[in-house]
């Protein structure tokens, strides 16, 4: 067969053309497209629980608003009472106090004040008793005492001792310039192991220097002054400072000092 001209037309002329008799399916209708609301945003989907189960039941609602009216009366109670207690308190009368006030103060007034007792100390002027004649009976007997200058009212820390000749010596414990206070030892051995001085009866010793004074012995002062514990071993100045002291009945007394 021979094909002159178009061979496409030719074909078509030949060929039978088919058209279709139903026409074409619809196309699948689109879901509905759901606008998001920020101000009501959806709740997740939790598999097994409904959306319905999140809301809270009724019988809960009713019980917080009962416990709410309940606390609210509470405090409004409060409320009252300590309003109550305050219009009581500054309702109180005042002239209760200050009539309080005024009589305490009127019998304050009427009260008489008591005396006052002096608290002056009394002054010293008569002569210090040093000790009795029972307490120095025996030789080497001493006591401590404070005698009382009687001018500028000093206390003076001194002893007086009996010594073996019977007669009684009297002296301060203060140092002669200065203030190491002087000891009356009569246990030789600590004379001699302290103080390195092999005394055949007691002495009086000063601690600060180790000057040893013999009570027994009498050192000159200077021109025609004589005084009692003429030192022995050290570097003093001069012997011990005395003191005037006097038999009177049974009591010794001192009554001046150097």
């Amino acid at each position: 067969m021979q094909w002159h001209g178009n061979p496409y037309a030719q074909i078509l002329n030949v060929m039978p053309v088919k058209l279709p008799t139903n026409p074409p399916d619809a196309p699948p209708d689109k879901p509905a497209e759901t606008k998001f609301d920020p101000f009501r945003p959806e709740m997740p989907q939790i598999p097994g629980v409904r959306s319905g189960s999140l809301q809270a039941p009724s019988g809960l609602r009713n019980i917080d608003n009962r416990q709410l009216l309940q606390i609210g009366a509470v405090a409004a109670g409060v409320v009252l009472i300590g309003a109550l207690v305050s219009w009581r308190f500054m309702s109180k009368p005042r002239g209760v106090g200050q009539s309080t006030s005024s009589e305490t103060s009127s019998s304050e007034q009427l009260a008489p004040t008591p005396a006052l007792p002096d608290v002056i100390a009394p002054v010293h002027n008569g002569p210090t008793v040093a000790a009795t004649v029972e307490e120095l009976s025996k030789p080497w007997a001493a006591k401590k005492f404070i005698f009382v200058k009687p001018v500028t009212q000093e206390n003076i820390n001194a002893i007086v001792i009996r010594l073996p000749n019977g007669e009684l010596w009297a002296f301060s414990l203060q140092g002669p310039f200065g203030r190491c206070e002087l000891e009356f030892i009569t246990d030789l051995a600590t004379l001699a192991s302290k103080y390195g001085y092999a005394a055949s009866h007691p002495m009086v010793v000063n601690p600060c220097d180790s000057t040893v004074y013999d009570p027994l012995k009498v050192g000159a002062l200077g021109g025609n002054t004589w005084v009692r514990g003429e030192i022995v071993q050290g570097n003093g100045l001069r012997p011990p400072i005395s003191v005037e002291v006097k038999v009177r009945g049974q009591s010794i007394i001192a009554d001046s000092i150097e």
